[in-house]
């Protein structure tokens, strides 16, 4: 069994606030520090020379790309890297360039793929009702949160969910079987992990326009067994946008940013 991480880092990106006082270069440290027995694949999009430079000179990646296809495409470029070599039981770790991870990390991705299809590490607080953020679609329709099944592993607590980012892993049985679900960021002009997802762990559809432009697709992969998604709780990763940033995290994961709490966020 391989691990891999399949990393990918810009110096472009969607316009999110960002927390303060975290930049790329502490995410990917902090990357390679949690996962240093895994190989690590990075795919440098549209990134500037400045970065590439320190890319290069810096850090010891298994491989290195540069690219200019914008997120999903330099998503599905690593996806096509993943195929060339996954074997059923290698583990893939699609990672982003904004996330930070606690030191359970990657005992807990490969504890995760023993019940779910896929894993992430990021338990988001869309969704969860409470969280005064904007809600996921399937978090609004209940008291508390979206509806979960939950597990108890040897380690982590885990649950399932309808939808992760793109920061997720999975093994190289489900990366082959699920590639023409996925195909679909090779052309895509905006991330759609959420509408994927909906259509990979076949969510109710909604009555609502965006749900049902996901009809042809889920007509399409109907007759695919349903996978799962599950999150371990409480998450070991963090997501750096500042708009969803808790303040038990900032406390969990030791971040310099407190100072944006005190107007009581």
């Amino acid at each position: 069994m391989r691990k891999i991480v399949l990393f990918r880092i810009s110096s472009k990106g969607y316009p999110k606030v960002k927390v303060e006082g975290i930049n790329k270069y502490d995410s990917l440290n902090n990357l390679m520090e949690i996962f240093k027995d895994w190989e690590v694949i990075c795919v440098a999009d549209n990134c500037d020379e400045a970065l590439v430079s320190r890319l290069k000179s810096e850090y010891h990646f298994s491989e290195f790309i540069e690219t200019k296809l914008g997120n999903p495409g330099s998503f599905w470029k690593l996806y096509e890297i993943a195929l060339d070599i996954a074997r059923d039981d290698d583990i893939f770790y699609f990672a982003e360039d904004d996330y930070l991870h606690l030191p359970d990390a990657s005992p807990a991705i490969l504890e995760g793929l023993q019940y779910f299809d896929y894993v992430t590490l990021y338990d988001h607080p869309d969704k969860y009702k409470l969280s005064r953020v904007p809600l996921n679609p399937y978090a609004k329709a209940n008291k508390f949160s979206e509806s979960s099944e939950v597990v108890e592993g040897l380690t982590q607590w885990w649950r399932t969910s309808n939808s992760t980012t793109m920061t997720l892993a999975m093994t190289g049985k489900v990366l082959r079987e699920d590639a023409d679900i996925w195909s679909i960021t090779k052309t895509a002009k905006k991330d759609l992990d959420f509408d994927n997802f909906c259509v990979i762990t076949k969510q109710n559809l909604l009555l609502k326009s965006r749900f049902f432009k996901q009809i042809p697709r889920r007509i399409k992969f109907w007759l695919r067994p349903k996978r799962y998604l599950g999150i371990c709780i409480p998450g070991l990763s963090l997501h750096l946008e500042q708009a969803y940033l808790r303040k038990r995290d900032v406390i969990r994961f030791n971040m310099p940013c407190q100072k944006i709490f005190q107007k009581g966020n």
